[in-house]
């Protein structure tokens, strides 16, 4: 799941080395396309001084992450089973992501009404053995978030289907749901407050900090849509808990395992989006 979290973070704290995506200054939601590695590439190693350096500390966290009304806004209720498409061609999985965010769109709006914010649906756009083409300048992912748009290419999806199909139904679903995680986060606000604030951080340690916190949760937005339907699949509490332990972070934008872990099942336990804080959680949760 390589989804924008680093971008308004890392592009708005290293503005002036090297990050290309001028947008992040004037729409930090869509500059959250990024790739963390284009900017860590571009800044660098060593820096000529004869003073040593000086710890950096980053700013408090705004109320408009920490008290968001999201978090307020009560327990989800879900009805909708996993779409009986065989993710097994072009036009497969795009109706099996298509059916997927009608049953994210049911459950949602109902939760992102009660806190206070108006609904709007995001867009769909699903291509094959290449990276969606997008605004947002992302060259090597399968699927990412970018202004009210999902990207996906599908022949991930193709591929793991023939090497397991049951572990290809698991990720292309939370797969959807993290990507869905990153909407809720566009049209609640929490995207921009994120872009906002990162760009008073300084040095790109921080700013994939604040990339972790943003991803994770939503990956715990994920988790609260599942916990809330968890008649999903057959057995499917057992194959998402396998699927949020298996991921990696090479490049420490998104969260290690154990704390993706941790945040999924926490908002699956619950169903419930008060558990997704990450924006006020110490940083050893969201390493």
């Amino acid at each position: 799941m390589k989804t924008r979290g680093v971008a308004a973070a890392i592009c708005a704290a290293l503005l002036l080395a090297g990050c290309t995506k001028t947008a992040v200054v004037e729409d930090p939601a869509a500059a959250a396309a990024s790739e963390a590695a284009k900017a860590r590439e571009s800044v660098p190693t060593t820096v000529p001084s004869s003073t040593p350096p000086q710890p950096v500390t980053a700013p408090p966290q705004p109320a408009s992450l920490t008290k968001h009304k999201i978090y307020g806004a009560g327990r989800m209720t879900a009805r909708c089973p996993e779409p009986k498409i065989e993710p097994s061609s072009l036009a497969t999985v795009r109706a099996y992501y298509a059916a997927s965010v009608t049953c994210l769109n049911k459950a949602w709006e109902p939760t992102i009404r009660s806190a206070g914010f108006a609904f709007t649906p995001p867009k769909l756009i699903v291509v094959i053995g290449q990276s969606p083409d997008s605004p947002c300048d992302v060259s090597d992912s399968y699927g990412y978030y970018c202004g009210d748009t999902i990207y996906l290419d599908a022949q991930s999806d193709l591929d793991r289907y023939r090497e397991d199909p049951e572990w290809a139904f698991g990720w292309a679903a939370f797969l959807i749901a993290h990507e869905y995680g990153h909407h809720i986060q566009a049209i609640t606000g929490i995207s921009k407050a994120f872009g906002e604030r990162a760009l008073k951080l300084n040095g790109v340690d921080l700013a994939l900090e604040e990339s972790r916190r943003f991803e994770l949760q939503a990956s715990c937005f994920a988790g609260v849509y599942f916990g809330a339907n968890r008649d999903f699949r057959p057995g499917w509490a057992e194959l998402f808990a396998e699927v949020v332990e298996s991921t990696g972070d090479p490049r420490y934008d998104h969260g290690n395992a154990k704390n993706h872990a941790r945040w999924a099942n926490a908002g699956f336990r619950t169903a419930n989006p008060s558990a997704c804080n990450t924006f006020a959680a110490p940083s050893a949760q969201v390493s």
